[in-house]
């Protein structure tokens, strides 16, 4: 029977490229989730490496230690007066922000020199290494980005100690919280990227400079040890353990070898890339699933066109176990090759994306290294053949049922529902009624604990899930519904099509349910990130209606804030005093202003709450009739319960002239206009925080907060329609697969509609109408409940940040999905309508099916 199996791939080679070519999109996807892993993980290690590349020990800081710079320098001395030890360098890293003439604002991952030159993991390319305090080397790409060279100076902001004075009795005055120290570039090295912080700008200064600015706020990443010739790494390895077990920071460093300590280091960085390829190897997942949707449906057609062909063979002889393992082995012999042409094209799709991503973001994907493992590539031809077995086991077991007398009955036999058809239905529509209810004890109950939020995905999947199990039931009714409503109107080739489509149920149920979850999940996405932006939104508006709130340690001039109030997009800033609330509340501590009333209302957002006299404005939810406030002194105010703003309390001058609110202590509120993009909000922060000369670390805000997870969600819903796409694709391809064998198995039917005087363009027009109904019934099923489930799931995770619920989603994007549904359908018609053309009904009429 092998034999067979092969004759009949060989001349219906057509029947079953559709097939191949949707097994390689999904094993292509999982061999090229694989192969990206792997390659991240490699260029990690090579970045990680090239850091301990001329060190011959490292001591590096143990698994979820902060060592900070200060706290290691004492250890260097000891360390380099080990016998063999030629020096020991601390190997630190912190994240500061720094301005410069010619630029506003930018991070820098700053790290101190080697002590020792041999041990540069760096190269200089111009100008010298740096010597004094304030001495900076700047990596090349840094220099580029930011237009600086040699001689140019950057502004850094510093920590310094806060300076106090006064006792219980006495006000306290609190200085300023930062500095700024200028430092100047003295040369420019090639260093390539941070592993750990690769979109940030790199700069080098002294060891001393780093001890004195930076040690306190940086952490260490490791202590490099460079040996003498002919010293025994073993013995300074314990040497160097034996110095840390005996300092303060006994277990929080260990002496390692240098291999074993890029592993280490890798290990501890790989966690990033461990998620995204957990969040790849979802899509494939889905991608696989849709698959064998798509394949096993399509054989299932295979076989019902070869009914007579089986009972024939049955007649010769054939066991049901030969025809079992025919079938199965088409689909075995098809997968593999479809798996392998994948799993190639998936190499060449990976090498392309890191073409791609190197070629425009050189500067933030360290993603260098092209890694095959030879596990990828056999998972991926696992995968796939693993997939079609399963997707021809139904097909498969319809072939053994086949009896010889079968042999003898027209073609076109309808087959009454079975029993265990009208099972499956009912366990599908229990599955339904399961999701249903518990998604809606999840919204009720998502206030009691953040655990129904599972409750509430588990419900979405088995609301899912039961529509695949009972498609069958479900989805032809509503196919012919819409067939009669929206495609009667095309004549006879209309009703045709609906027609067409109701005869095989089953199959237009597969058929329509694979690009129905390709559909769903891209409008759950669509729905629910576009409605959790606009909830979150809301709800930090309500939380903190302060569009941009910078503290200060100083009183703010009139011409700075007109200076504030000339940034484009700004509407309004004021400067207001601050007081300090003494407890937390919902586990934050509330930011405190004072400010009088008119002036509160110009840049308070709406849903602020009015001011009132003597009484310091909480939420209405606040447990206690009065807070105590803290500022030159210590007070239990009254409050008015009034709105939500729960992370910034609001009162009047008079309650602060009882404080004693310090002058210094001040605040800058600025509101934002109406219409400002998203995209705007960190132009207008940094030139917020470069006005008022602080880091835009400190320029805080509601609005501030909104651009950072609004990017954010951005970010994640174009990854991942993406990813989606590819499994969009795959039902699409099912669906030309069902129109492509509709045709072949209804030859003698469209002969005799010609005969009968039907034209070629209506032949064509009725293949191209039964393709758009499925599919476009699919795609506004699949975003009708994807658009439920995004907004379920929006209320969910949103349940906790705002009262409200507000639904927001794109028409033009949601109607986009439907088009593309549409003009597939259309596309996947073209070439089922031309053979079909071709056929003379003459021809037609001969063929004996």
């Amino acid at each position: 029977m092998i034999a067979v199996a092969l004759a009949q791939i060989r001349i219906h080679w057509a029947r079953f490229l559709a097939i191949g070519l949707g097994i390689a999109l999904a094993a292509g996807f999982v061999a090229s989730t694989l192969i990206i892993s792997s390659s991240l993980q490699s260029s990690l290690e090579d970045a990680v490496g090239r850091s301990f590349a001329h060190a011959d020990l490292s001591v590096i800081p143990g698994q979820d230690v902060f060592v900070g710079g200060d706290a290691a320098a004492p250890l260097l001395k000891p360390m380099s007066e080990i016998d063999g030890v030629h020096s020991a360098s601390l190997s630190a890293r912190t994240v500061t922000t720094g301005r410069g003439t010619g630029f506003s604002e930018s991070t820098f991952a700053l790290s101190p020199v080697p002590a020792d030159e041999r041990l540069d993991p760096f190269t200089m390319v111009s100008g010298d290494r740096a010597k004094a305090d304030t001495d900076l080397v700047l990596d090349t790409r840094t220099a580029r980005t930011l237009d600086i060279g040699v001689g140019d100076e950057v502004r850094f902001t510093v920590d310094s100690v806060p300076v106090e004075t006064g006792d219980d009795d006495m006000p306290i005055y609190r200085g300023p919280s930062h500095s700024s120290v200028t430092f100047t570039v003295v040369g420019i090295a090639e260093m390539g990227l941070d592993p750990a912080l690769p979109e940030a700008t790199r700069a080098l200064t002294t060891a001393e400079g780093y001890q004195e600015y930076f040690a306190q706020q940086g952490d260490v990443i490791a202590i490099q040890i460079a040996l003498d010739d002919g010293a025994d790494p073993a013995e300074v390895r314990r040497e160097l353990q034996s110095v840390i077990d005996s300092s303060q920071l006994q277990g929080s460093l260990d002496a390692l070898d240098v291999p074993e300590a890029v592993s280490v280091k890798t290990e501890r960085l790989s966690g990033g890339n461990i998620a995204v390829t957990g969040l790849l190897l979802v899509f494939a997942g889905i991608s696989v699933v849709v698959a064998v949707l798509v394949v096993s449906n399509t054989f299932s057609v295979i076989v019902a066109g070869r009914r007579r062909e089986l009972a024939l063979l049955r007649c010769l002889g054939a066991t049901r176990l030969q025809l079992y393992s025919s079938v199965v082995a088409e689909g075995l012999l098809v997968g593999l090759i479809g798996s392998i042409f994948g799993v190639f094209a998936g190499i060449g799709v990976s090498r392309a994306l890191m073409d791609v991503a190197v070629r425009y973001w050189p500067d933030d994907f360290p993603y260098d290294t092209l890694s095959v493992p030879v596990s990828a590539l056999v998972i991926g031809v696992a995968v796939g053949a693993l997939l079609t077995i399963v997707a021809t086991i139904r097909p498969a077991r319809s072939a053994i049922a086949v009896t010889p007398l079968e042999a003898l009955q027209p073609f076109d036999v309808s087959i009454s529902p079975s029993t265990r058809r009208r099972a499956r239905d009912l366990v599908g529509i229990g599955f339904m009624t399961v999701g249903v209810l518990l998604v809606i004890v999840s919204l009720y109950a998502v206030s009691t604990t953040q655990l129904w939020i599972a409750g509430g995905a588990l419900g979405g999947g088995l609301i899912v899930t039961g529509l695949i199990i009972s498609s069958a039931k479900i989805i032809p009714p509503i196919v012919g519904w819409v067939g009669e409503v929206a495609f009667s109107p095309w004549g006879a080739p209309g009703q045709l099509a609906t027609l067409n489509t109701l005869r095989n149920p089953r199959r237009t149920a597969t058929t329509a349910t694979a690009l129905i979850i390709g559909v769903t999940l891209v409008a759950t996405i669509l729905v629910g990130g576009m409605s959790t932006k606009a909830t979150l939104t809301h709800g930090l508006d309500q939380r903190y209606p302060v569009d941009i709130s910078v503290p200060l340690s100083g009183l703010v001039g009139a011409d700075t804030l007109d200076d504030v109030r000339a940034i484009p997009g700004v509407a309004a800033a004021v400067s207001a005093h601050r007081a300090e609330a003494v407890e937390d509340y919902r586990g934050d501590t509330p930011s405190v202003f004072v400010i009088d009333p008119d002036t509160a209302e110009t840049v308070l957002g709406d849903s602020a709450a009015d001011l009132v006299p003597g009484q310091v404005v909480v939420p209405e939810d606040y447990p206690d009739e009065t807070v105590r406030i803290r500022g030159l002194n210590e007070l239990n105010v009254r409050v008015h319960k009034e709105g939500l703003s729960s992370l910034a309390f609001f009162t009047t001058p008079d309650v602060g002239n009882d404080l004693g609110i310090s002058a210094t202590t001040t605040a800058v509120l600025v509101r934002l206009d109406e219409d400002v993009a998203i995209d705007d909000i960190t132009r207008i922060q940094q030139s917020v925080a470069e006005t008022l000369d602080v880091s835009s670390d400190e320029v805080g805000g509601s609005a501030v907060a909104r651009g950072a997870y609004s990017e954010l969600i951005d970010v994640l819903l174009t990854g991942a329609v993406a990813l989606l796409f590819v499994s969009v694709l795959i039902a699409l391809i099912g669906v030309s697969n069902t129109v492509s064998l509709s045709v072949i198995e209804r030859r003698r039917e469209n002969a005799l509609m010609r005969a009968l005087g039907l034209s070629i363009s209506q032949l064509r027009a009725l293949l191209a109408l039964e393709a758009v109904l499925i599919s476009s019934v699919a795609a506004l099923l699949g975003l009708i409940l994807g658009g439920a489930l995004g907004i379920v799931g929006t209320r969910l995770v949103t349940h906790d940040y705002s009262s409200d619920l507000i639904v927001d989603f794109s028409v033009p994007s949601l109607l986009g999905i439907l088009g593309v549904a549409v003009v597939a359908g259309i596309l996947s018609a073209l070439v089922p309508s031309r053979r079909a053309a071709r056929l003379s009904p003459v021809e037609g009429l001969k063929l004996d099916y």
